[in-house]
């Protein structure tokens, strides 16, 4: 008894150990949390900072990006159209700095020329606009005072004196596809022939007649690709010696045509 009474005894009770340990810990993460909002003050200063250096040169920016036009490129064949035609067409538009230009507007006058068959028009960065164009490629004329392309796009140029030598194609309007169709057909029948078709025309019932040189060949509505063969029998078996006073030709007929003579032969016989 004696012994255990002099014996002293410490003892730490498990709550007080946990207890000094969060305090411990809290002193430590006090002094981060302290730091945080400093950091995120920085942060967001930093970040204004830079926003209104930004907004300040913005617009000088804008305006060193969004310059005057300086240069046109035109891509074009150039076999009826001329730059300058297009460079003056195109002025009004450029007086737009970069990033106003109005493109389609651009390419709406460009196709609006009878030479211009399609157009784009697009910009390049820094000053310059590109302008590619593709144009019409005649084959004949259209009733006289305009031209027909080979896919049957009738346009009318200023002046087409130059292209007087191209055969006639007439028709309304509407049927101006259907008439360069028949043009070709015709054409390629004839070519081994040695025949030059020089006129055509399409009545408004749908009655054909065509032309090769003084000759007018009639082969009306119905049965157009037999009467033509037709005819190029009967070049080959009665015509061809006496070509040069044959006046008319018709073949609406069931089975045979009928050739008229020039005046001079009917006179000699």
């Amino acid at each position: 008894m004696s012994d255990r009474a002099g014996l002293s005894f410490s003892a730490r009770w498990p709550g007080e150990v946990r207890g000094a340990s969060r305090k411990d810990s809290q002193q430590v993460g006090g002094k981060g949390k302290h730091l945080l909002p400093w950091k995120r003050v920085l942060q967001v200063l930093v970040s204004l900072f830079l926003l209104a250096g930004l907004l300040a040169s913005a617009p000088r920016l804008m305006n060193w990006l969004n310059q005057p036009i300086a240069r046109v490129e035109v891509h074009a064949g150039f076999e009826h159209l001329s730059r300058e035609q297009v460079e003056d067409i195109l002025q009004p538009h450029l007086q737009d700095r970069f990033f106003a230009l109005d493109l389609n507007g651009m390419q709406q006058v460009l196709v609006a020329m009878p030479w211009v068959k399609n157009a784009s028009v697009r910009r390049h960065w820094p000053d310059s606009v590109q302008v590619s164009l593709s144009e019409q490629q005649p084959v004949a004329r259209w009733a006289g005072n305009a031209l027909i392309s080979n896919e049957g796009e009738v346009f009318a140029p200023e002046d087409i004196t130059g292209f007087s030598a191209m055969p006639v194609l007439d028709g309304p309007a509407e049927m101006a596809v259907e008439v360069m169709q028949q043009y070709l057909a015709i054409s390629q029948l004839l070519r081994p022939m040695g025949l030059r078709l020089t006129r055509l025309k399409r009545s408004n019932s749908g009655s054909w007649r065509f032309t090769i040189g003084h000759v007018e060949v009639n082969i009306g509505r119905d049965r157009r690709m037999e009467r033509l063969q037709r005819f190029v029998r009967l070049y080959h078996a009665r015509l061809e010696p006496r070509w040069s006073q044959v006046k008319r030709v018709d073949l609406r007929y069931l089975n045979g045509a009928s050739v008229a003579w020039s005046e001079a032969l009917v006179g000699s016989k």
